[in-house]
C-alpha cells in the first residue's frame, strides 16, 4: 500500500479512504438519517432545552436528538394515541361546534 495517498496525506494499512470517521459508530440498529423539519421558534426552543438535558448522557447531539424523539414517540404510545387521533378531534369539534351530539 502506497504511504500517502494523491493529497500526500500519511495512510496506515487499514485506510483505504478517507482519513478517520468525523463521527463515532452506531450502535446496534441506530440508523442515522438527514430529515428537514419546519416548526415555530418556540417550538425550536423547547426541543433543543430537550436535547440539551439529555446530551450530558449520549456521545454526540445528534444521538441527544434521536434520545429525545424516542422518549416523545415511547409517551404517545403509552398513552395509547395513534396519528389519526387529530383529525378524530377535529371530528369532534365539529360536530360540538354545529351543535349535535354524538351518539355514545
Amino acid at each position: 500500500m502506497r504511504a500517502r495517498d494523491s493529497r500526500g496525506r500519511r495512510r496506515t494499512a487499514g485506510q483505504e479512504r478517507g482519513l478517520r470517521p468525523l463521527f463515532p459508530e452506531l450502535p446496534g440498529e441506530w440508523i442515522s438519517r438527514a430529515i428537514r423539519i419546519a416548526m415555530p421558534a418556540r417550538s425550536w426552543a423547547e426541543l433543543d432545552a430537550r436535547v440539551s438535558a439529555v446530551r450530558p448522557g449520549t456521545v454526540t447531539g445528534a444521538r441527544a436528538a434521536g434520545e429525545v424523539l424516542i422518549a416523545l414517540m415511547s409517551a404517545e404510545a403509552r398513552l395509547g394515541r395513534s396519528a389519526g387521533d387529530w383529525l378524530d378531534f377535529e371530528r369532534e369539534k365539529a360536530w360540538r361546534l354545529l351543535g349535535h351530539r354524538r351518539a355514545a
